[in-house]
């Protein structure tokens, strides 16, 4: 998987050479090609491993960052099968030693709503208060579950594009986490309850989701 902590792998790689190197300087010659040889291996291990981490689907920073982050595709709005809204998922990690309170998020698509949705009992609602990720541990955004929701955008999310996401910390930090992929994802069915804010939404199940369309904002 990608991580941002490119330049951890590489130090990591140099700390290896440089004790191993160390540990040859007093020994005979063949003690130093041994040497040697390890630090090769150990130096191209760790560059394979950065490479493979480069382009994996990890994003965001060493202390918080987003797992498999996926954009369901959606149409235009004023096409047949649209909607002007749609979910984002993934998992965030949380690698500091402190609770992490993420109470919002926004997106390069500009102005539009967005929200932090939960599903209790097959109804969808806003979580009120934001998620809590614990230290070291983590949170999945999925379809049936907690979701990040895009709200109001009517033009077309392309499956193959790319959309930058931000994530708003209860302290005022931000984490952006570039390129997050749009990507086609089947439809499961679930609806709000008595307070019909936002019914007709669609999700998925598994790795599947679907936002149909949208009848109301109040309340949120």
């Amino acid at each position: 998987m990608r991580r941002t902590a490119y330049r951890r792998f590489v130090a990591g790689a140099a700390t290896v050479a440089f004790t191993v190197s160390l540990a040859g300087c007093g020994n005979d010659d063949t003690s130093g090609s041994a040497s040697e040889a390890t630090t090769a291996e150990a130096a191209s291990a760790a560059a394979t491993e950065s490479s493979a981490a480069a382009h994996g689907e990890d994003h965001g920073d060493d202390q918080l960052h987003l797992q498999d982050a996926t954009i369901r595709a959606k149409a235009a709005a004023d096409t047949p099968d649209g909607s002007d809204m749609t979910a984002i998922f993934g998992t965030v990690h949380n690698g500091s030693g402190e609770d992490v309170e993420l109470v919002g998020f926004t997106t390069s698509l500009g102005d539009s709503a967005y929200e932090i949705h939960e599903v209790v009992d097959g109804t969808m609602r806003q979580k009120e208060g934001g998620v809590t990720i614990p230290a070291g541990g983590s949170h999945e955004f999925k379809p049936g579950g907690d979701h990040l929701m895009i709200m109001d955008y009517a033009p077309e999310i392309a499956a193959g594009d790319t959309v930058e996401l931000t994530l708003q910390l209860a302290d005022g930090s931000e984490v952006v986490i570039p390129d997050v992929a749009v990507r086609t994802m089947g439809a499961g069915h679930e609806e709000y309850g008595e307070d019909g804010d936002l019914q007709g939404h669609q999700h998925g199940t598994g790795e599947n989701a679907d936002h149909a369309e949208q009848t109301g904002h109040s309340g949120h």
